[in-house]
Formats: structure tokens, sequence, C-alpha cells
């Protein structure tokens, strides 16, 4: 039998035993043997590459941003065929190795994820506006806090990146009335024209929106692309929402921000290093902060399409 490594023992746990048992029964059926990562904590490379020395790697299953597939795992996995990654996210695979070592690179980009991942962002956008969080941890101890808050209707919004993640944001604020500002690489003139929104400039966007959110890759280009010059661009009634990747701010300057109410706050659901529990985004207790732990994709209805199809890639390219 063939060999998978899956990087996180979470993986297919988190719906049903049912769920999980299917998953499993799938690799099986075809001839797969799976190796779990037996630790909490991200894979390093010097972690995968124990492992395959004492047992032949013919694929990885990524399941954190965090795992680390660098060029020393393709130098010393070399029966590995296929890693295929839990996500769209590829930043963490070193591509350029795979390709000289023969390896097919697989994501779960072709599922409608998307918008379960633009309904967090527009459940963060509500949150950081109408400090739902601290109302709720207020009353929860008896407090009767009623903070004044902002609108989110009828308010400006602007999108980092006009993927399908970008796209169904621009869709969902078209029903809230925003105005929509877009800076995009590869704008779709089209969709643009059709949902009235306006390109422009990254100053621009800075400038004169209530709400920023991220939904870029993170690539040696765009990382950091938010950090303190940004965050002088802003109005300080300004929101940043990253459901993105954790690499795209500089998260030295976003806690600066945060505490000197450069901007008014910031949602984030993705982190440098995962799990978080650490971050001092979550650690220093801002109120002008809303996290989530990386659940982007977390609905039964997603991660049962995508933990199926993580596998399915496995298989059809092994």
């Amino acid at each position: 039998m063939k060999t998978v490594l899956i990087t996180s023992k979470e993986f297919g746990s988190q719906i049903d035993i049912e769920h999980r048992r299917n998953l499993e029964q799938y690799f099986f059926e075809n001839g797969w043997q799976i190796m779990w990562n037996a630790t909490e904590a991200a894979m390093t490379a010097g972690d995968i590459i124990q492992l395959n020395a004492r047992q032949l790697l013919d694929a990885i299953l990524v399941y954190s941003s965090s795992d680390e597939i660098s060029r020393e795992v393709f130098k010393h996995c070399r029966n590995l065929k296929v890693v295929s990654r839990h996500g769209v996210g590829i930043e963490n695979i070193d591509v350029s190795a795979a390709q000289q070592a023969g390896v097919q690179i697989k994501t779960t980009d072709k599922m409608p994820g998307y918008e379960t991942v633009a309904d967090l962002t527009f459940a963060l956008m509500l949150s950081l506006a109408r400090k739902v969080p601290q109302i709720d941890s207020n009353l929860r101890k008896n407090g009767w806090y009623r903070p004044i808050s902002s609108d989110v209707w009828g308010k400006t919004l602007g999108i980092f990146g006009l993927g399908r993640i970008g796209k169904a944001v621009a869709r969902r604020a078209k029903g809230f009335d925003m105005r929509i500002l877009v800076n995009t690489r590869h704008p779709d003139e089209a969709f643009v024209t059709a949902h009235g929104l306006s390109l422009c400039t990254k100053e621009e966007l800075l400038a004169e929106s209530d709400f920023v959110s991220l939904h870029c890759a993170l690539t040696a280009e765009t990382k950091h692309m938010i950090g303190a010059p940004e965050f002088g661009l802003m109005k300080p009634s300004a929101y940043l929402i990253n459901t993105a990747r954790a690499g795209l701010v500089c998260q030295r300057e976003l806690l600066a921000a945060l505490k000197s109410k450069k901007i008014a706050g910031a949602a984030v659901d993705v982190f440098e290093q995962e799990p978080a529990v650490n971050d001092p985004i979550i650690t220093e207790d801002l109120d002008n902060v809303v996290a989530t732990a990386h659940v982007g994709s977390y609905t039964v209805e997603s991660l049962r399409r995508m933990d199926f199809l993580v596998v399915q890639n496995i298989v059809a390219a092994g």
C-alpha cells in the first residue's frame, strides 16, 4: 500500500466520527495507508523528514499553512508523488522544489468554499462595527453595556484582491448599499462594470474606505503590503478585516496601530503561527480586536466537501 502523511490529527474529525471513517475508508479502498502527525503542533520539515525515514511517504496531505513543506522535504522524501493542500494557500510549500522533484501540488481551489469565507468576512465586519463581542461579553458578566457603534449600511468598503472571495464579498456589500472600491492586479472589467465597483489605487482605497478587507494571495510582492505607512493613510474610524493570510499585514505594526487607535479596529482570522494561542493580537486583550481561529471555511457543508476533495486529489494523482 502507498503511504500518505496527514499533517494534523484534526483532519476529518470536526464534523462527526462517521465522516472521518468514510475518509479513512476511501483511502483504504484505493490502496492507501495513513500516517498521522501525532502532535498538536504544525509539522516542520525536520518532522516530516524524520517520519519519512521510518516509512517512505508517497503523499502529504497538508492541513495547515504553518506546516513546512520546504525544499529539504522534497530533497529527502524521494518517494513523494503528490502534496495535497487542504485549502488554497500554498505559500508554505516550495512549489519550485516540488516541480524539480516531479511532485504534483494540488489544492481545493475548485470547490465553492469562497462563499463560506465571504460569509465570515461580513460577520467580522458587522461584529467590529456593532461591537457585538464586547456587548455579549459584558452581558455574560451581568453588565448592561450599550456602546455607540457604527453603521455598515451605506459605508465605503475597500477590497484588495478581486478573486472569487473578493467578488463574493462585493456581492454581499451591494446588499448593504455600500460604495465598493477595489485594488487588484487582474481586474475583471465585466464584473466591475456589472456590480458598479470602482477600481482605484492602493492609496485611494486606504484613504477613502471605512472598511478594508484583504483577499490577496501571499507572495513576495504582497508580503507586509499593509504596515505603518498604510495605517497612516487610513481613517481613524476605519476597520481592517483579514481573512486571507497573516503575512499580508506587518503584525507588529498592526498591533501598534490598534494600541494607538490609529485605526478603529481590526478583525483577524489568520495568524503568523497557528495554533495562535500566544499571539500578541490575542494576548493583549484589546477591545478593538475581533479574532477567530482560522475558521473561514469551517462550516459543515464546506468542510465536508473540502475534506473529500483533498483526499480525492491524492488518490487521483497517486
